[in-house]
């Protein structure tokens, strides 16, 4: 399904797929977009829509 994900905004770890709340300490890894395409809202729907990688600390320590 193309759209599995469009509004999903939860922010979950891409190693092990668990989902990351507030207070959690997080590493991202983001493309940088074109100023005409820079993403604005609330921070953990900007990751989970736009970041390339998002790691729990456990799994980036990995």
């Amino acid at each position: 399904m193309v759209f599995k994900n469009f509004f999903n905004a939860e922010l979950k770890c891409s190693s092990c797929n668990r989902s990351l709340k507030s207070g959690d300490e997080i590493f991202v890894h983001i493309t940088l977009p074109k100023e005409n395409k820079m993403p604005v809202g609330v921070l953990d729907k900007v990751l989970s829509k736009y970041s390339d990688t998002v790691y729990c600390k456990t799994c980036y320590q990995e």
